[in-house]
């Protein structure tokens, strides 16, 4: 038995290293914030790897993360979820050139595998250097042409993906501990551009985004190779940096003069070379100016001289209008509050062939997007952006030759806040705009990156004030939260005995409280008028409420002569009327149409048990008796 688990043990083994087609992943996680969870404050890890599919096929069973430097969790276990061909979609039949598939044509196709933990909790705080989390393995694939490898046919250049998790000081310069978590990493929204053509100038962005609205910064960083068994994680000694061809290197990994901005993340550069290129794009997270997360994600662009149209023409990436005007037409600074829309119009005047015209296609991405970009309040921190057609359809949105989207986008407050507040008053949203024809092997890409800075607004808008209500020596108010509202909004309750003022400061509440109960005693003798205004970190002040009196009223009526008639009377009495304030009287539902002061009193009313209700329109306060 020992000679048989012994066999089976090597030859897992050299599977392992003969895997040759590996080309780059990412590893982030997520904190679970809901308290109606029952796993709240544990974390999901979450690993995606990308292969080359002219190879041994990805695995399905379960991966490790390594942790390092953490006092008791060492390994966390994944799962495979799913894996998918992302290779480009494309028209064969009329570009006359064949699609790259991992089942039919798998040479250059590449597929995605994802994998994701069940919740676990990490007990303690990271020390000064973090805790990371690694995937390693062996081997690269071959083709690489910006690497020094061993050989192209069977490398021995391993890899690693890794990740890291740092100490966070709370505004006390307390240290914040891990559990229960606090701290989304960031994530990629765009998926990675892996086949593209040459000869044209492209832009591409990984597009991260930050739940908590922490900063984020880009940077280029060196690919790893695999971890040197029963050593510590210390890059780039173990595992040691892969170095690189001339003219090549880890911030210049790919040809056609790459630039990348470390604000929106946009990769440009535009080769002619073709080849299999590796990069590495380091995305750190700052909450309150402090390093708290750095995720990683490796991939290995594959640049193909591409097929001709007629003519030997090459074929071109859509042309897709600018959202903003001239100087910055893809970057617009607006007050937490402005409604942000604008259209995004991509053409190609491509022409196959066989005379076909070629199909356009726009997808969009951004971590303040709509889940479906259609819902407003479908996103981590709404209001969320929408993008749609003409008649409403969410992306992927398709067309002949033109096609067309429109970006909607109301911001408010909660935009220019953070989690951790710290004063923040600006936050920096990427979002990516992806237009590609039906080009065969790769399509022709453009990727606007579109960067919008909320600031924080002049003013809030005036809260929607709805009750004052008087009862048993209490006034009973309630208001509705404005868009936007988040923890650093507070609201301050004004009173006065005139409606003309002077008014004084008579509470002060947090959201998210919208209500509050004040004994009449302690109120400034003679308070009737009161309005509501609010501050946050994103505005000083807001516009006032509308001025409301407390509704305070008793009821008299007079029975019916007969139990069948309908001879009988009902009374209002309200307190103080006061007639600049507009009440609506109903009864059963149905308005008392009469001015006022009659339209306090019912008349014809029949028999048995009636609803009276007392609105007071300018606050939308309704009160049934």
């Amino acid at each position: 038995m020992r000679k048989i688990l012994l066999l089976l043990i090597l030859l897992c083994v050299f599977v392992n290293v003969n895997a040759t087609h590996l080309m780059g992943g990412e590893i982030t996680w997520q904190c679970i914030k809901d308290p109606a969870d029952p796993n709240v404050g544990k974390y999901i890890f979450k690993m995606k790897l990308y292969r080359d599919c002219d190879g041994v096929a990805g695995s399905t069973l379960p991966q490790t993360l390594d942790v390092w430097n953490h006092p008791s969790v060492t390994q966390i276990t994944l799962e495979w979820i799913s894996n998918t061909d992302i290779s480009p979609d494309c028209d064969a039949l009329n570009s006359g050139n064949g699609a790259l598939d991992c089942a039919t044509n798998p040479v250059g196709a590449v597929e995605e595998y994802f994998y994701e933990s069940q919740p676990i909790a990490l007990p303690g705080t990271p020390p000064a250097n973090g805790w990371h989390f690694t995937w390693d393995s062996c081997c690269r694939n071959g083709a690489i042409t910006n690497l020094v490898i061993s050989n192209t046919t069977n490398p021995t250049e391993g890899f690693t993906l890794r990740a890291s998790m740092f100490t966070y000081l709370d505004a006390l310069g307390n240290v914040v501990p891990a559990d229960p978590c606090f701290d989304n990493s960031p994530k990629f929204n765009e998926s990675p551009q892996t086949i593209i053509c040459t000869g044209y100038p492209f832009s591409y962005t990984h597009n991260a985004s930050d739940i908590e609205l922490d900063s984020i910064i880009y940077n280029w960083d060196q690919p790893l190779d695999d971890l040197t068994f029963g050593q510590p994680y210390n890059p780039p000694v173990n595992p040691l940096a892969l170095p690189f061809q001339a003219p090549y290197s880890f911030n210049a990994p790919l040809p056609g003069g790459v630039s990348l901005d470390s604000q929106s993340g946009e990769i440009s550069y535009n080769s002619v070379i073709s080849g299999n290129f590796v990069s590495v794009i380091r995305v750190d997270a700052y909450k309150c100016g402090q390093l708290v997360a750095s995720i990683y994600r490796e991939i290995q662009a594959i640049l193909i001289s591409c097929p001709t149209l007629p003519g030997g023409v090459i074929n071109s990436p859509p042309i897709v209008s600018p959202p903003f005007p001239l100087p910055n037409q893809y970057y617009a600074s607006v007050s937490a509050g402005d409604l942000v829309t604008f259209n995004i119009t991509a053409t190609d005047n491509d022409v196959y062939l066989n005379g076909a015209l070629q199909d356009l296609t726009l997808e969009v991405s951004g971590g303040q997007f709509s889940e479906d970009y259609i819902t407003p309040n479908l996103c981590a921190n709404p209001p969320c952006a929408t993008f749609t057609n003409i008649s409403g359809s969410p992306p992927p949105i398709s067309a002949v030759q033109i096609v067309e989207g429109t970006f909607e986008w109301q911001t408010a407050c909660s935009h220019v806040a953070t989690d951790a507040g710290c004063g923040i008053t600006s936050n920096i949203y990427t979002f990516a705009v992806k237009a590609f024809d039906d080009f065969c092997p790769a399509n022709a890409i453009t990727i606007a990156t579109i960067t919008i800075e909320v600031t924080a607004a002049d003013s809030l808008p005036a809260i929607d004030f709805d009750c004052a209500r008087e009862d048993n020596g209490n006034i009973f108010f309630n208001w509705d939260h404005p868009p936007g509202a988040s923890i650093s909004t507070e609201y301050n309750i004004h009173a006065a005995s005139n409606i003309g003022g002077p008014y004084s400061i008579v509470a002060d509440i947090f959201y998210p409280i919208d209500n509050l109960i004040i004994p009449i005693s302690s109120l400034p003798v003679g308070s009737d008028f009161f309005y509501l205004t609010s501050k946050s970190t994103c505005a000083d002040n807001s516009i006032p409420s509308d001025t409301i009196s407390p509704i305070k009223f008793s009821v008299t009526s007079t029975d019916v002569n007969c139990w069948d008639d309908t001879d009988g009377t009902i009374s209002v009495q309200v307190d103080d009327y006061v007639n600049v304030l507009q009440y609506e009287f109903s009864l059963d539902g149905v308005v008392n149409p009469n001015p006022f002061p009659l339209d306090t009193f019912f008349i014809g009313v029949s028999a048995g048990n009636h609803i009276l209700t007392v609105d007071d329109v300018s606050s939308n306060c309704v009160v049934d008796v």
